[in-house]
């Protein structure tokens, strides 16, 4: 019975822990975002990504890098000054977070679709509206 305890215990810390790095990976994602920091948001894209904004005629697949630089050329074409967060929910491995990119007297909705992985949380998809 004490073994029993033990390896419950085990793996409520085990999976307490991954929960908290997630946590601390969609953190720093949307610190990322507020302060418009695309140098470091290059290490969260998927390889492939899902994108639709505005700027784009029809939602299509990307590369990191492509992703990046047309979020980054979003921001810059409408003075986005900052993100705020308006929900984030879990389930299994996949994070949804949602948000509004302020731009001035103007906001947009930011949809971000992500995975979590043992090497931290992806961008997958990214809706901007």
């Amino acid at each position: 019975m004490k073994q029993v305890r033990q390896i419950l215990l085990l793996l409520f810390f085990v999976f307490s822990s991954q929960s908290l790095l997630a946590q601390h990976d969609t953190e720093s994602l949307i610190q990322n975002l507020q302060t418009s920091n695309f140098n470091n948001l290059r290490s969260f894209w998927n390889s492939q990504v899902d994108v639709s904004m505005p700027d784009v005629a029809a939602q299509k697949q990307y590369n990191a890098k492509e992703a990046n630089d047309i979020l980054s050329s979003f921001f810059n074409k409408n003075n986005i000054i900052g993100f705020e967060k308006n929900g984030e929910r879990k389930v299994g491995t996949t994070i949804y977070l949602t948000g509004k990119l302020i731009a001035g007297s103007s906001k947009y909705n930011l949809t971000l679709l992500l995975q979590e992985s043992k090497q931290g949380v992806t961008i997958v998809s990214i809706r901007v509206n």
